[in-house]
């Protein structure tokens, strides 16, 4: 190939990128501004976001007064982003302003995620698990976007930072990088898929029963908040991500290889599930990358996955439905 021909080829690849990116970055203004536009009191803990964005200073130095871990714990940086903001908007352009950001930030990079399959990431913008991120939880979904910002980054250093920072957000992602730090080093280790599996379940049990002792020791608001004591749950969440992780084992050895950290979160939760109540809202942390893995199956798994979580999705909204703002 000539250098003319190099150049054209550039072009051409730079050319057909744009819509995708354009349509991308269209689509989720309006997935953020929708969400963002939402009113304000009308949805669950609303009223505590609007105690951070007023007081988000107050409290950090609150917690930097009993030591370094309790502020390390307590997550510092969802602190300094309510203060800054609060610092030039009122409470409630705050929390629309920490909405639209991170949910736009997520359907973006979700929707550049694989193009040949956007029917796909639109459905899994639309889940409750998802949605809920940026209507319930928006310390969450602050984090989560930050995450994904980082894992789609070419640049090492831009990715180390952005996985850093996020559980100083929420500390939900203490955990996602310890199983990510675990499964590149299963990875470089060159262990089996049984053995990876093993030591995933075995350490979700390991944190699942001392996880109330480690969060009173660090001095972590979730041990006065949370009794990290078996859950009420029904199953059905347990059965479902149970019957994804066997597709993704049948898939085979190089799937396993490839998606290492989407397989251990699955195990982190189905290892928890019964054990703490928080199982569900860590799970939530990594639950994007689950989805996206899933489009990498082939054949009758992938669309055996793919048709679950759209079910299950069905599943979890009809009832909420009858329900006041969606049961949000």
């Amino acid at each position: 190939m000539t250098s003319a021909d190099h150049v054209l080829s550039c072009s051409w690849s730079i050319k057909a990128t744009l819509p995708s990116r354009l349509v991308a970055a269209v689509f989720a203004l309006i997935y953020g501004t929708a969400l963002a536009s939402l009113p304000i009191l009308l949805f669950q803990d609303r009223e505590n976001y609007l105690v951070y964005a007023d007081e988000s200073l107050a409290i950090l130095l609150r917690y930097a007064e009993r030591g370094v871990l309790p502020l390390i714990t307590n997550e510092p940086v969802w602190l300094l982003i309510n203060s800054a903001l609060g610092a030039v908007l009122v409470p409630a352009d705050v929390l629309r302003v920490l909405i639209f950001v991170s949910a736009t930030i997520v359907a973006y990079r979700v929707l550049r995620a694989d193009a040949r399959n956007a029917f796909w990431l639109l459905l899994f913008l639309l889940l409750p698990q998802i949605v809920k991120n940026h209507i319930v939880h928006l310390r969450q979904g602050v984090a989560i976007a930050v995450f994904l910002l980082g894992w789609f980054s070419r640049r090492k250093t831009w990715w180390i930072a952005a996985l850093a920072v996020t559980p100083l957000i929420h500390a939900s992602f203490f955990f996602i990088l310890l199983l990510v730090a675990i499964s590149a080093l299963s990875r470089w280790s060159r262990l089996g898929p049984d053995v990876r599996l093993s030591a995933f379940a075995s350490l979700g049990l390991g944190l699942g029963w001392s996880l109330g002792v480690i969060a009173s020791i660090l001095g972590a608001r979730q041990a006065e908040v949370y009794s990290f004591t078996a859950a009420d749950v029904s199953g059905l969440g347990f059965l479902f991500w149970a019957s994804i992780l066997v597709l993704m084992i049948m898939q085979g050895k190089s799937f396993l290889r490839q998606h290492t950290l989407e397989v251990a979160i699955i195990c982190f939760y189905l290892s928890t599930y019964f054990l703490v109540e928080v199982a569900a809202r860590i799970f939530e942390s990594g639950l994007i990358l689950v989805l996206l893995a899933c489009l990498h199956l082939t054949s009758w798994r992938k669309w055996t996955a793919l048709g679950g979580i759209a079910g299950f999705g069905v599943i979890q909204w009809v009832p909420r439905f009858a329900q006041p703002v969606w049961g949000f």
